[in-house]
């Protein structure tokens, strides 16, 4: 009896479906195959690691090295004052003209938070400053003798500390007309002509207040 072998073709639908299992199959495979920790540096290629790949919080401190993060990777606002250590900041962390007068406390500033001379006349408002905020004003005064007919200069000056303000003059003798007063140096200067007969003297005084500046 003779017998007759028949060839099998598979089907296009039974190839697709051995190649959707094999596909299925070798996935389970090779996720089974990956040990938890098992991937390291080594085993990811440069680059290929992205934002959306990296754990929330995943990065802190410790993962950043020194100098690393500069202002470029801070997003705007994002370092408020709970991030900054108390007393770490110097006066050159700050920008030019960055600190105003929304930033100070209000009474929190002293005289040894102000430079030489910062403070003038156009920082004062009209009435601010009354005469127990001046240290107080004491008068100083030099006599020269005048001869008849005769002209004559006297000067006084305001001793180291104090700042002349004001200053006047004196003659002994109606005759003696003063010719002129004003301010000298950190001082007071008059300058007199006698026309008397008789010698006389002439006096410049000045008013000085202590603790100003001499300038």
């Amino acid at each position: 009896m003779t017998s007759k072998t028949r060839s099998f073709r598979p089907s296009p639908a039974m190839i697709i479906a051995c190649v959707a299992l094999f596909a299925a199959l070798s996935g389970s495979a090779l996720a089974v195959g990956i040990g938890k920790n098992t991937v390291r540096s080594p085993q990811i290629v440069d680059g290929t690691v992205r934002t959306v790949d990296v754990r929330d919080n995943a990065v802190n401190a410790a993962k950043i090295a020194p100098d690393a993060v500069s202002g470029e990777e801070l997003a705007e606002n994002s370092v408020a004052s709970p991030e900054v250590v108390d007393e770490s900041l110097t006066n050159q962390d700050l920008g030019a003209a960055s600190v105003t007068s929304s930033e100070v406390a209000d009474q929190s500033l002293s005289s040894d938070d102000l430079g030489a001379n910062s403070v003038g006349s156009s920082e004062l408002q009209t009435g601010a400053v009354r005469a127990t905020e001046l240290g107080a004003i004491v008068q100083f005064s030099e006599s020269e003798t005048i001869k008849a007919g005769a002209n004559a200069t006297v000067t006084v000056s305001c001793p180291a500390g104090t700042t002349v303000i004001s200053g006047g003059a004196f003659s002994s003798l109606y005759s003696i007309h003063v010719s002129g007063s004003f301010r000298s140096g950190n001082g007071w200067r008059v300058d007199a002509h006698s026309n008397s007969g008789s010698d006389g003297s002439v006096t410049a005084y000045a008013y000085c207040l202590s603790g100003g500046s001499s300038n």
